[in-house]
């Protein structure tokens, strides 16, 4: 009779670790691209290109604060999933972080940081099958708000002029390399978590798209974006045509890109043939949709809406 309860619980032993083992194997098995793209990135991230009058250009190597957090994202996929398998909530040493408890993390990360995942998210969301892109954008949905959060309504306009001024900041004085685009996208994220908060008048928007000071444009693009209005689609348009830097026709492709199913017969043609034209790569010329980028990506499937609404 021992003997029967002992192989039986035996038995039930040998299940159970098999089922941990196997757990274990499905929650810590990262996605190789995803795991691919961040080791480019913390690689890229050490890196520091700077040239002077002396020197066509220097490579400089050290960690920054964008390697640590590359590094540690390497591991978002691994916890999501025990996140998601716990029922929402972690148990730690010191207990459980559950939804609030998560939120409360968010929150203590800086303002830099969220801002860069809030734009890291956005990408991620872009590149994903449709089935993810849902939970992608509920997880970048979340994290604006988390943003939104830290800076009072009377306060967005203003935080919003700052960012601006930053981005102008940064372009013109900050060598390029990984730290730049670390700002540069943590700026752009918190702008996105913020253009729903800013009442910005119509004419503001236009005015903001039409400025020299490229600062003012990108903010004008992150409202134009999380509107949608089609009021503004000819100078979108046009900062798709003829946009400064890389970085700005992204946010004009995402801007014009929420526009495509409002848009007229006439519209859809001029927004076609501009795309068509951008993506004979030429940064010379300031056409700057390459093939393998994420402008690309964006561009196709700009198109593919297009040709499914003819």
């Amino acid at each position: 009779m021992d003997s029967k309860s002992d192989n039986s619980e035996s038995g039930k032993s040998v299940i159970a670790r098999e089922a941990v083992d196997w757990l274990l194997q499905r929650i810590f098995q990262l996605p190789k691209k995803w795991l691919i793209i961040s080791i480019i990135l913390i690689l890229l991230s050490t890196c520091e290109v700077g040239w002077s009058k002396k020197e066509l250009f220097s490579f400089k190597f050290k960690v920054t604060n964008t390697t640590a957090i590359f590094l540690s994202l390497i591991w978002l996929p691994s916890i999501l999933k025990v996140f998601a398998l716990s029922g929402g909530a972690l148990k730690t040493p010191l207990g459980e972080i559950g939804g609030s408890g998560m939120k409360t993390m968010l929150e203590s990360l800086t303002g830099d940081s969220l801002g860069f995942l809030i734009e890291q998210t956005k990408k991620a969301e872009e590149v994903a099958p449709p089935k993810q892109q849902e939970e992608m954008r509920q997880i970048r949905r979340e994290w604006q708000k988390v943003y939104a959060s830290t800076v009072p309504v009377s306060d967005a306009r203003q935080e919003m002029e700052r960012l601006a001024e930053r981005y102008k900041e940064l372009r013109t004085t900050m060598p390029f390399g990984a730290q730049r685009t670390f700002e540069m996208e943590s700026v752009s994220g918190r702008m996105r978590a913020l253009a729903p908060e800013v009442k910005y008048t119509v004419q503001e928007v236009k005015d903001l798209l039409q400025s020299d000071d490229q600062g003012k444009r990108l903010l004008g693009l992150s409202v134009a974006e999380w509107s949608s209005d089609v009021i503004y689609f000819d100078l979108v348009l046009h900062l798709v045509n003829r946009s400064e830097t890389a970085f700005e026709q992204t946010s004009a492709l995402r801007a014009v890109g929420k526009m495509v199913s409002k848009l007229d017969a006439h519209q859809k043609k001029n927004l076609q043939a501009a795309i068509i034209e951008q993506r004979n790569f030429n940064e010379e010329e300031k056409r700057w949709i390459k093939p393998n980028s994420n402008r690309w990506v964006l561009s196709d499937r700009i198109l593919s809406t297009l040709n499914e609404l003819v």
